[in-house]
């Protein structure tokens, strides 16, 4: 897998045949959950390699085959794109639109959040999310965790729902001020590795 930058909002990434089997991406399908969930896996991979942090902007994706079975993908960060360039890339048909976002879950139960965690690593695997957990003066717990979302609302991770309740988005700058803070960067992976009841 090979990274270049091409400006601080546009990154290329080459993959080759082994690269797409190892993350399990499908050039033809880049509109499907797996091959989104794939891709930010790479993107996660860019970032600690050439700091291309896409997190938290709306991101442009084009697909390109290349010989061999790889393929070329050229990633726009469009919120630091002048209005006018985001507006023409927009409506380019080779485009599939990701935005990771922050889900912030509240639990009655520290096991309810730790079951959640659970769920989540047994899609996820060892590249679990970044992730903050906290708790909070009424005796609940707060899940906070990066998440793709088309729309407004997170959904990479709906088996959160069936422990937790999604809260709004804007509690997301609320929660580190007014909670005490458990596990900060990689809450999933911690508490995944707990017992429960």
């Amino acid at each position: 897998m090979e990274f270049l930058l091409i400006g601080e909002a546009k990154l290329k990434i080459i993959l080759d045949s082994e690269d797409m089997r190892k993350y399990r991406l499908e050039p033809g399908a880049e509109q499907g959950t797996s091959t989104r969930k794939a891709l930010w896996r790479v993107l996660d991979v860019a970032k600690s390699e050439v700091g291309f942090d896409p997190a938290g902007d709306k991101v442009l994706v084009q697909f390109y085959p290349i010989k061999g079975g790889g393929c070329e993908v050229f990633v726009t960060k469009l919120g630091i794109l002048p209005a006018a360039s985001a507006r023409l890339v927009s409506k380019s048909e080779r485009i599939s639109m990701l935005s990771r976002k922050k889900g912030t879950y509240l639990f009655s139960e520290l096991d309810a959040m730790i079951r959640a965690s659970k769920a989540i690593r047994r899609i996820t695997g060892e590249e679990a999310p970044r992730s903050d957990a906290y708790y909070t003066d009424r005796g609940s717990f707060v899940l906070v965790i990066e998440e793709y979302g088309r729309g407004g609302e997170p959904t990479e991770f709906p088996c959160i729902q069936e422990f937790g309740r999604l809260m709004p988005a804007d509690l997301s700058g609320y929660i580190p001020e007014h909670c005490r803070s458990i596990v900060i960067g990689n809450a999933v992976e911690k508490l995944s590795e707990l017992i429960t009841r």
